[in-house]
Parts: C-alpha cells; sequence; structure tokens
C-alpha cells in the first residue's frame, strides 16, 4: 500500500532549496541521502484498457541500476489529523513492485513475482487478467531526477522525494516539480503533519494527480 503526499512547487531553486533548509532539518533526522535518475514508460493497450479500469502499470529505469515494474490502483483520498490543507492531497493506494534486469513486462510473471507482496494479490489479478494476452504499447513517458531523503519523524520513517523533470506525451512537454512525501512505516497523520510544515514554509499547492494522470491530461485522454 502506497500512502503519499505530493506537493507542486513553482520552480526548482525552491524545490531544491528544501533539502538543506534549517526548518527541515530541525523537525526531521535525514538517516540516508541518495539521488537517482528516471527513464519511465507508461503501458496500456491501444483500447485503454488499464486506464478504464484505474490501474497504471509502469516500467521503471533506475540509470545505471535494473528496471522495477510497478502495477498501481487508482489513488483514494484519505484523512488525517494534521494539516487540513495539505490532506486534500493526502491519497493511498495498492502498488506492486517487481525488479527485472530486462525492460519487458510479462504480466504472468508479474503476478507470480509479486505474490509475497503485502497488498492483496486478487485486486492485483483482477486488474491484470483484461490484458494478459493483450498487446501493450507505450502511452506516454516521463524523465526526472529524484532526490531522495529518508527521515524520521513522529516516531514513523517517511521517504521524502524531491522530483524535478518533464511528462512527455503526445510530443507535448509538462514539467515536473514536486516534493513526495511517503509514509515507509508508522502513521499516517506523519505524512500531512510533515505536509503541512512544509507548506507553511514554502509557495507549494498539495494535488492528487499523479505524473501518469498528467501525461494523459497532454494526450487529452484523463478529466480532472
Amino acid at each position: 500500500m502506497e500512502t503519499e503526499l505530493k506537493l507542486s512547487f513553482p520552480s526548482d531553486e525552491l524545490l531544491s532549496s528544501c533539502e538543506d533548509a534549517s526548518w527541515l532539518l530541525q523537525s526531521v533526522r535525514v538517516t540516508d541521502r541518495r539521488t537517482e535518475s528516471y527513464e519511465n514508460r507508461y503501458l496500456d493497450t491501444k483500447e485503454r484498457i488499464l486506464h478504464k479500469r484505474r490501474t497504471s502499470l509502469r516500467v521503471r529505469h533506475i540509470v545505471g541500476q535494473d528496471y522495477v515494474f510497478t502495477v498501481k490502483t487508482a489513488p483514494v483520498p484519505i484523512s488525517g489529523k494534521a494539516g487540513e490543507d495539505a490532506l486534500s492531497g493526502l491519497t493511498s493506494r495498492c502498488e506492486w513492485n517487481v525488479r527485472s534486469e530486462h525492460p519487458d513486462f510479462d504480466p504472468r510473471a508479474f503476478i507470480e513475482s509479486a505474490k509475497e507482496s503485502d497488498d492483496p494479490l486478487p485486486i492485483l489479478e483482477s486488474a491484470l487478467l483484461p490484458v494478459m494476452d493483450e498487446p501493450l504499447e507505450t502511452v506516454c513517458m516521463t524523465e526526472f531526477r529524484r532526490r531522495i531523503l529518508d527521515v524520521q519523524y513522529m516516531d514513523s520513517v517517511l521517504e521524502i522525494c524531491l522530483d524535478t523533470g518533464a511528462c512527455l506525451a503526445g510530443g507535448k512537454r509538462l514539467p515536473i516539480c514536486e516534493m513526495e512525501i511517503e509514509l515507509i512505516c508508522g502513521d499516517t497523520n506523519a505524512v500531512s503533519s510533515l505536509g503541512a510544515i512544509v507548506m507553511r514554509h514554502c509557495n507549494c499547492s498539495s494535488g492528487t494527480l499523479s505524473k501518469y494522470a498528467r501525461c494523459l491530461l497532454l494526450l487529452n485522454e484523463e478529466k480532472v
């Protein structure tokens, strides 16, 4: 299960400044920092069977490393106790991830490899069954650099991601400049609470649209 908050920033400079900002470092304990670059392809059938079932399929290439296949259900807004403004962007959804040395997605192999996941296997099987023998095509792409901070906050473990890059679809380009705060373990309220702190110190806004959904907007295949 993925629980996260997305915060959109007006500039790369403002987003980058958060990493070493005193107000952030006084609030959290940073346990690790790293940088990764991603090249992502989102797959679906020509008829957009997965999208119609509110499911996304991503093939992520971590530059210099392996591939990661990810299937996600649609994000569902959730509530908490802290930071009402931030809560409008707090979501949760099922997510399954499988690493691979090659970029070719096989639904049957993915389901077999995802059996040990914490999220319900029947939901995954139901999502992929309609495309089991259907040809998949690249619908759109995203390319971005991610600066990752692993932090401890309010007795919870969170991952703060600073993403800069672009959504690419239909010959169009939409900038990515956002912070994602994801719950690794602990209390959901830690995510909304930290998000409220970020929003008090920065000119940013919360939202629930995934990068994939923004790509579909470029293709006029998604309604806000």
